[in-house]
C-alpha cells in the first residue's frame, strides 16, 4: 500500500513538474525588460536602430521636433529595468485573475462587455437574439485578415495585448479589480477587437514574436497598437519583444511618425482607468 501511494506521489509531481517546465519554456523569464518611455521627445531622439535613415530625415525638420517635443510621447524610446521579468509567483488562470466579461452595474441595460465591443466595431445595427441581450448578426470587418463576418458567433473579442502576456508582463502585480477593468476596458477602441475567431486562435497569447496579422495593411497599426496598451497600463517587454517590434518596424517600411502617443490621450487613458474602477467592484 504504501509502496502504491509512493509511486502515485511520484507520478503527480513528474506530471506537476513537466506543467511548469512546459509553462517556462512557453513564457520564458528574463533579468531584465523594458518599458515605453513616458517622456516628452521626438520619437527619433536617442534613438538607433533600423530606422537611421528615417531619424536623419526627421532631424532636419527642426519646427516638427519643436511641436512634436511638446505635445507626444514616442513609442519606440524605453526604459531599461534590471529586475525579473515574468516573475509571477502563481501560475496564470484567466478565470480566477482576470474573469469574464462583465455588464456594467451603473448602465440600464443587459449587454455585457462582448456585446458592446461588437456594437461598437460593427458596421450596421447589429441584431439580437431572442433574450435581447446577446449580438446575434453585424458586420464586421476583421482587421487581422481583411475578410468581413456577419454572424457573430464567427467573431471573438480578441484582448490585444492578450490578458495571459498581460499578466505576466506586470499585471500580476495589480488588484484583481485592476485585472478585471484591464480586461472589461472600453477606454479606446483598440484595447478590445473584433477579430475573426479562426485568427484570434492563431494570435492566441502570443507577442508579435509569434504572431502577426496576415492582412499586409494592417501590420504597421498592429505594432504601434501594441505599443500603445504596453504604455498606457506600464506593462514590460522582454528583451526579444523589444527588438522584434522594432524589426518588423522597419521590415514592414512603418512610418516613424505613426509611432507616437499624444499627451493628453495618455491622461484620458489613465483618467478613464481612474473613474472606471468601480466596474469590477
Amino acid at each position: 500500500m504504501k509502496k502504491t501511494l509512493l509511486v502515485m506521489m511520484l507520478v503527480a509531481t513528474s506530471g506537476t513538474s513537466k506543467a511548469l517546465a512546459e509553462e517556462n519554456l512557453a513564457n520564458p523569464r528574463f533579468d531584465d525588460y523594458y518599458t515605453v518611455r513616458e517622456s516628452i521627445s521626438s520619437p527619433a531622439e536617442n534613438f538607433t536602430g533600423p530606422w537611421d535613415a528615417a531619424q536623419n530625415l526627421l532631424q532636419q525638420n527642426e519646427e516638427f521636433f519643436t511641436e512634436l517635443r511638446t505635445r507626444f510621447y514616442s513609442l519606440v524610446r524605453f526604459d531599461h529595468h534590471t529586475d525579473g521579468y515574468g516573475n509571477v509567483g502563481e501560475r496564470y488562470n484567466r478565470a480566477k485573475h482576470f474573469g469574464g466579461w462583465l455588464n456594467d452595474h451603473r448602465d440600464e441595460d443587459c449587454y455585457n462587455t462582448r456585446a458592446k465591443v461588437l456594437m461598437r466595431d460593427s458596421e450596421v445595427p447589429v441584431g439580437f437574439a431572442s433574450n435581447g441581450c446577446t449580438v446575434s448578426t453585424g458586420q464586421w470587418q476583421d482587421p487581422y485578415g481583411d475578410r468581413q463576418y456577419s454572424r457573430a458567433s464567427d467573431i471573438q473579442i480578441d484582448h490585444f495585448v492578450p490578458l495571459k502576456n498581460a499578466y505576466i508582463s506586470g499585471a500580476h502585480k495589480w488588484s484583481r479589480t485592476k485585472r478585471c477593468l484591464y480586461s472589461n476596458y472600453l477606454g479606446n477602441e483598440f484595447h478590445l477587437l473584433s477579430v475573426f475567431g479562426k485568427e484570434n486562435a492563431s494570435k492566441s497569447d502570443k507577442t508579435p514574436e509569434g504572431y502577426m496579422p496576415p492582412n499586409p495593411g494592417y501590420r504597421c497599426q498592429y505594432l504601434v497598437q501594441w505599443l500603445k496598451v504596453k504604455m498606457i497600463w506600464s506593462l514590460g517587454l522582454t528583451p526579444p519583444e523589444k527588438d522584434t517590434v522594432l524589426r518588423l518596424a522597419s521590415e514592414n517600411r512603418c512610418d516613424l511618425n505613426d509611432f507616437v502617443y499624444s499627451e493628453g490621450d495618455l491622461q484620458n487613458q489613465r483618467r478613464f482607468m481612474n473613474e472606471n474602477m468601480a466596474l469590477c467592484e
